[in-house]
């Protein structure tokens, strides 16, 4: 029986191209938001949704977390995928032409150092880079371009107006692989937490070496804030090698004397690259 896979945005987004590369042979279902995507793993309409989580110039993914914290969908998997974003526009029109550019903020953000030597040009932020080149392809105004992929071109039916506009040719996007069951996809040997600390002199450093002292190698601790609660922050943090559940909740367990809150968010394979 063919999986069912939800992920953000439409076909020719780097969502729908991460989903292709880890479930080759599925029935992929693009969704217009984050909530709606993981929506359909918790009703049962998908076996998995795939969401970023993760991008090497812009930091964590908060929606994504936010869907995450309230533990109803675990982390099974991972994959990277390398982002490169070209400036679209429909047949027939020139750089010259463009008066206005349209994608997801963060492809927007990815480009900046490109959209600086524009004058004259207006940015509008939109869901989706995907969604952005079927819309300009839809109203097929010549001053109107996206910043999407070469996929979005082919099947939009665009034209590249410029190509690797993105600032960092290493940028490259972690998309979380969730389900409702939370069974790894293939041998797990990475695992990741979320956890706010107590008011307290030192919470972090307790915190952190509850998991050292259980011998759990932790490559990653970042903070975000909380938008709800200005100046607060929670803390995010991966561990790789041996992450046997029983040792990780024991240290979890250590943890939690100086934090407010601490869940696991999932034991799973660590990704590899696609291009």
């Amino acid at each position: 029986m063919r999986a069912f896979i939800a992920y953000p945005g439409t076909e020719g987004s780097f969502s729908w191209a991460a989903a292709r590369s880890v479930f080759a042979d599925a029935d992929y279902y693009g969704c217009s938001s984050f909530e709606e995507t993981a929506a359909m793993v918790l009703s049962g309409q998908a076996d998995y949704a795939l969401l970023p989580i993760e991008n090497s110039f812009a930091g964590a993914v908060l929606n994504t977390y936010r869907i995450l914290e309230n533990g109803a969908l675990q982390m099974v998997g991972e994959t990277l995928k390398r982002v490169e974003h070209q400036l679209l526009g429909v047949v027939g029109s020139s750089l010259s032409d463009i008066r206005t550019i349209t994608s997801h903020p963060q492809a927007i953000a990815q480009c900046d150092e490109y959209l600086k030597t524009l004058h004259g040009v207006r940015l509008i932020p939109s869901e989706n880079t995907a969604i952005s080149a079927r819309m300009i392809a839809k109203n097929n105004d010549r001053t109107v371009a996206a910043i999407a992929s070469r996929e979005a071109a082919e099947i939009y039916g665009l034209t590249i107006l410029k190509p690797d506009i993105h600032t960092s040719c290493q940028n490259t996007t972690r998309f979380t692989i969730v389900s409702k069951l939370g069974i790894p996809l293939g041998h797990p040997n990475k695992a990741s937490v979320v956890f706010t600390v107590s008011n307290e002199v030192g919470a972090l450093a307790k915190v952190l070496d509850s998991f050292a002292a259980s011998g759990l190698n932790m490559t990653r601790i970042e903070s975000r804030p909380i938008p709800e609660t200005p100046f607060y922050y929670f803390f995010l943090g991966d561990f790789e090698g041996d992450v046997e559940a029983q040792r990780l909740h024991e240290a979890m367990e250590k943890a939690k004397k100086h934090t407010t809150q601490i869940r696991l968010l999932g034991i799973y394979p660590k990704g590899i690259l696609n291009d």
